[in-house]
């Protein structure tokens, strides 16, 4: 099989469907009092590329599976139209901010920033969530915004949103999958996409991925997926493949960097 491919993600959601009679959305997860005892949430950051997200969301639509979609707020990623054609399939869309980031650790500016881009989302879908983006590069983490108590609660009854993904929820008993740097290793090309787990999945490729699901998995799964690298044509996975390769080496270069500080 070849991994990254939609055919291939395809072969993932009818696995996930014969395992698990609940797939959520993150604000469907959220707005539950007692986390349920079974049940798969499928999450997208459209980081760039949101044309593969609709593809991807329009296999979901077809297999009768709902996700979120996490949606940045930059011209290569902010696509109203189709933006709002995956809402309205009935998908989550959700603000996939970087605010601390773009501001450069100014956290006023992060504030403000962050107002003004998650009005500008919810004037296209409803916005109840909302997942950082990792900005692998940078010095600063997004999510150090919201670790302050009060901008928390400015975050939760100001802006009603429902939760930030990595801190708002407990993963202690959640096997948490992504695709982040092109594999399905936890620790491989990996730097800020982590959240603390005591069931830590790792897959050699797609195939072991695919075993993994065909066995009945941990009954509680986070899986995440990057739209950007799923492509059908030749053309378009060598074009991803060669990204994520330059990327890779830049984090691993960044590494080194802060290792021999």
């Amino acid at each position: 099989m070849k991994d990254f491919t939609l055919s291939a993600y395809e072969r993932y959601l009818k696995e996930i469907k014969r395992s698990f009679s609940l797939v959520l959305r993150f604000d469907e997860f959220l707005q539950k009092q007692v986390p349920p005892q079974s049940f798969c949430i499928i999450r997208h950051d459209v980081d760039r590329r949101p044309g593969n997200a609709l593809l991807m969301a329009e296999i979901e639509k077809r297999l009768a599976v709902r996700s979120t979609y996490y949606f940045r707020v930059k011209h290569h990623a902010f696509k109203p139209d189709i933006i709002r054609r995956i809402s309205e399939m009935g998908h989550e869309v959700g603000y996939h901010y970087e605010c601390l980031t773009d501001s450069r650790g100014d956290v006023r500016a992060a504030l403000k920033d962050f107002e003004i881009k998650l009005l500008t989302l919810r004037e296209i879908a409803p916005v109840n969530t909302i997942s950082m983006h990792g900005s692998p590069l940078s010095r600063f983490d997004n999510r150090d915004l919201w670790r302050d108590g009060k901008n928390h609660d400015l975050l939760l009854q100001k802006h009603s949103i429902l939760g930030e993904i990595y801190l708002d929820i407990d993963y202690s008993e959640i096997a948490y999958i992504s695709d982040t740097g092109r594999n399905w290793s936890r620790e491989r090309s990996n730097i800020r996409d982590r959240v603390e787990s005591g069931l830590n999945p790792d897959f050699a490729d797609g195939e072991g991925l695919l075993d993994y699901l065909k066995a009945r998995p941990h009954p509680r799964i986070i899986m995440l997926f990057h739209p950007e690298r799923w492509n059908e044509r030749a053309l378009d996975r060598g074009i991803s493949y060669f990204f994520d390769l330059a990327v890779n080496s830049c984090k691993q270069l960044r590494n080194l960097a802060l290792h021999t500080k």
